[in-house]
């Protein structure tokens, strides 16, 4: 059942509906985006370069993109999460990714550092300026959806996300490209 409403879901996507891959090329060290989150404050995504196959974000919170990063995340090139590591050394591994540039239905498994993991599909359906997204349990239970907006160089702008901690809303403070 499951199956069917998310294909349905994912076949409705527009015809006009954009690229939804990130656009790592296009940027270089030290280039950011500043998010103003509603739960948690201004977040500073600052791409820090490659590292093997992986391209990098250093993620900053408080007025200003520097200092020590409360997490980095490291990339696919089409911006889907392999790996997350927050600042304390906990870790999560998403295999084959995160599945969040990945349009339509992907399952994925989160395996954390404490040797814990779960199995995870989401529904990603390209709009004509972005996204939206369904994330579903093993058991097919919805735990968060949401829409992200995107730029020309596949950087996620304004959105918002909705699941069982509330509403998180997103708005662009500043981009800064070189």
């Amino acid at each position: 059942m499951l199956g069917s409403i998310l294909l349905a879901a994912v076949c409705a996507a527009p015809v006009s509906a954009q690229d939804i891959r990130w656009q790592p090329q296009t940027m270089t060290p030290g280039d950011y985006l500043s998010i103003d989150q509603s739960m948690g404050g201004p977040i500073h995504h600052v791409f820090a370069g490659r590292s093997g196959k992986a391209y990098v974000l250093k993620s900053y919170r408080g007025p200003s993109p520097d200092g020590t990063p409360v997490f980095t995340t490291f990339l696919d090139r089409h911006g889907n999460y392999l790996r997350w590591v927050r600042a304390d050394g906990m870790m999560i591994d998403y295999r084959p990714h995160d599945c969040k540039r990945t349009a339509g239905e992907c399952q994925y498994r989160r395996v954390f550092s404490d040797g814990r993991h779960e199995i995870r599909t989401r529904v990603t359906t390209p709009t004509a300026n972005g996204f939206t997204f369904k994330e579903y349990d093993a058991s097919g239970n919805f735990i968060f959806g949401g829409s992200i907006e995107l730029d020309e160089r596949g950087n996620a702008g304004d959105g918002h996300m909705n699941g069982n901690q509330g509403e998180q809303v997103y708005r662009v403070m500043k981009r800064f490209y070189q």
